[in-house]
């Protein structure tokens, strides 16, 4: 009966995930939180914990580290555990649209883009 409609079968289930989406994000947002990734700086002296939404929960450098080696430390640990942070969460975000059954068009370029390439 509904041959002739093409893909406006799959309307009714795609607004029905939508519709769970907003309660959806919440509690992904909750995981994120909760969900921490570590890096360390390329000489492995600094090393930065975070959560998945990019909020900083420690820090650890080596005593031995000083002046603008360890700027320059703090920096590139700070880098790489806020690209680990977002690549999580984007992660999380393919995921959930994949549950929901939601096949939205550009997702895996825009989550490309808010990772920074990777």
């Amino acid at each position: 009966m509904f041959k002739g409609l093409g893909n406006l079968g799959n309307i009714a289930s795609m607004v029905g995930s939508l519709q769970k989406l907003p309660e959806k994000l919440n509690e992904l947002n909750e995981r994120m939180k909760q969900e921490t990734v570590s890096a360390s700086s390329g000489c492995g002296q600094v090393n930065i914990t975070m959560t998945g939404t990019g909020h900083v929960q420690s820090v650890e450098i080596a005593p031995s580290l000083t002046g603008e080696a360890l700027q320059q430390a703090i920096q590139d640990a700070t880098n790489a555990a806020g690209a680990a942070a977002k690549q999580l969460y984007a992660e999380a975000i393919r995921e959930l649209a994949s549950e929901l059954e939601l096949n939205l068009p550009g997702i895996d370029s825009m989550l490309t883009n808010l990772t920074g390439g990777r």
